[in-house]
């Protein structure tokens, strides 16, 4: 009992202690409220960018990137100030503290050339709009979705559900699918000894009824073009057509009809068909969806 008299003349008293304890609270209730204001006043500036710029493709998704990225910013700044208040309420002189952070933060400048790196690249990620969340970029030619972008790095979700950090300095060349227009080409094999005059007419008959049939063709930004005979490889003959639509799933599924009509109409004109194959791709919807959305081009044996 004797060995906690020290420990315990340490202690304020009673009535110290209460208010140093009453004050405390106080801050911890102050910069919850104060986060939650700015949390509030973040979220009408998400609605009125996303607003300001509906016209402009993207701008939902870039209204909640920069949102994100001022959330972050907002707790931190919140909780690093409660923290200094809170050692000022015990006693700690923080000017030499606040002093000793800004040389640490010299020094760091200096040593972490590679933080200063990725800072610079996220701050020109999200002034340049590059890519936004819920968008799919291709990574070191694998595609993945945007999940969250902040100043220094990039989270991404790929098709197996995989999350990757990547650093915003570490991102030398990022494709974005998600802007604009995507263009699949899609080829039909047909046999060397057929009769090519005879495939194409039934080719260009499938591709006339697709472009016609209103539940496909709403989904095209252009009718589908049949461009012929792409190449002769051996005992087979590669017919190709090219699909153009918004980025998405559409591509894939006009694909996907369009081969299987192909199919359906060489088979019953007894043409002999070889293997249709997907050779360009590019999707993506703006948001978690189908499988579709992070489809990787294949080749089919």
């Amino acid at each position: 009992m004797i060995a906690f008299l020290p420990v315990l003349r340490l202690l304020p008293e009673t009535e110290k202690l209460v208010e140093m304890g009453v004050r405390l609270a106080l801050t911890v209730a102050g910069a919850f409220v104060i986060m939650q204001v700015a949390f509030l006043l973040v979220g009408r500036l998400e609605h009125w960018m996303a607003r300001a710029g509906r016209e402009r493709p993207g701008s939902e998704q870039r209204a909640q990137t920069l949102a994100g990225l001022f959330r972050n910013l907002v707790k931190t700044v919140v909780w690093a100030g409660a923290l200094i208040h809170a050692l000022a309420i015990f006693g700690w002189d923080v000017k030499p503290l606040l002093a000793g952070a800004g040389i640490l933060g010299v020094a760091l400048g200096f040593g972490a050339q590679t933080l200063v790196r990725d800072l610079i690249a996220g701050f020109f990620i999200l002034i340049e709009n590059q890519f936004a969340v819920g968008e799919v970029v291709d990574v070191n030619g694998q595609p993945a979705q945007v999940e969250e972008v902040t100043l220094r790095c990039t989270r991404l979700r790929n098709f197996n559900g995989h999350v990757h950090y990547i650093p915003n300095g570490e991102l030398k060349m990022v494709t974005n699918r998600s802007r604009g227009w995507n263009r699949l080409t899609v080829d039909v094999s047909v046999g060397a000894n057929e009769d090519l005059a005879r495939a194409l007419s039934l080719c260009r008959r499938v591709v006339d009824e697709l472009n016609a049939d209103p539940a496909w063709s709403e989904r095209l930004l252009d009718p589908v073009e049949l461009w012929g005979v792409e190449s002769l490889a051996g005992a087979e003959v590669q017919i190709r057509m090219v699909v153009r639509t918004r980025p998405g799933p559409d591509a894939f599924r006009v694909a996907r009809e369009l081969r299987f009509r192909c199919h359906e109409a060489l088979v019953e004109a007894q043409v002999r068909t070889g293997v249709s194959r997907e050779i360009a791709i590019t999707q993506i919807p703006a948001g978690p969806g189908p499988a579709d959305a992070l489809e990787v081009p294949q080749e089919n044996p």
